[in-house]
């Protein structure tokens, strides 16, 4: 039986970092992603540098069916997902009324449906060997609304709460649901101005490591930093519901100026 760690969204930031972890913990690796040409340069790098076995998919995640079609290319009798990390996902900047249906559509699609599908999909083997990892990657924008990143910091709310009440239903089991909730972090996603950023840009590996670290600790979530700790969970309990709403509002208002 090969044993595989499936990382979507590998071809690039905290995907391709969690990548390149388990690469160099020897396990191998399915590599989803929409570029072809990125998930196969580093598919060639992960191998010839760390000796790993790497099967690459190109799939776009918004689209319905891609998790039922990924789930039956790697059900074979000799290989096992182990470790499973969602990691796709986007966000869109602009009022509700402004961003196009199908936009919108598609970003619930990928952040909600799709990673809901694949947890439910991987969770099930899993469950029946009693051992495996699942790994969500969620975001400090899901512990308040977001206003210019509505339907992203709700996406994101449901990843949070889906992983926490998962990760206790499997409590007695040993298999391990955590989900982590970067900040501010040097991805496309931060460098084009999505999101509510503070204080410096962390690194993706260093995402990483606070996950590794934090799901090692036994926890079922971790937000990565102090200063996102604060603001996260912190103040919103200092401030009202409408007051604190309005804070991130005048910050967004700041970042899209």
């Amino acid at each position: 039986m090969n044993k595989y760690t499936l990382v979507t969204g590998a071809s690039s930031g905290i995907g391709k970092a969690f990548a390149e972890y388990y690469a160099k913990e020897k396990k191998n690796l399915i590599l989803i992603a929409r570029s072809e040409e990125k998930l196969s340069d580093l598919k060639q790098q992960l191998e010839k540098q760390f000796k790993v076995k790497v099967q690459t998919f190109s799939f776009d995640l918004s689209e319905q069916k891609s998790p039922q079609e990924i789930y039956r290319l790697v059900q074979k009798p000799d290989v096992f997902v182990e470790t499973l990390i969602n990691c796709a996902g986007y966000g869109l900047s602009g009022a509700v009324n402004e961003l196009s249906y199908e936009n919108q559509h598609n970003q619930i699609n990928l952040n909600v449906l799709s990673l809901f599908d694949l947890t439910k999909l991987f969770l099930e083997p899993m469950l029946k060997r009693n051992t495996g990892t699942i790994i969500n990657v969620a975001s400090t924008s899901g512990y308040h609304p977001i206003p210019n990143m509505a339907v992203y910091a709700a996406s994101k709310a449901f990843v949070l709460s889906f992983t926490e009440a998962l990760a206790i239903e499997c409590s007695k089991t040993n298999v391990k649901i955590f989900a982590i909730s970067p900040g501010a972090t040097d991805t496309n996603f931060f460098s084009s101005g999505g999101g509510v950023s503070y204080g410096n840009l962390r690194t993706p590996e260093h995402v990483v490591q606070v996950t590794i670290d934090a799901l090692n600790k036994g926890k079922i979530s971790k937000i990565d930093g102090v200063n996102n700790y604060f603001t996260s969970t912190f103040l919103p309990r200092l401030l009202p519901r409408k007051k604190m709403v309005k804070v991130v509002y005048n910050i967004m208002q700041k970042q899209m100026e």
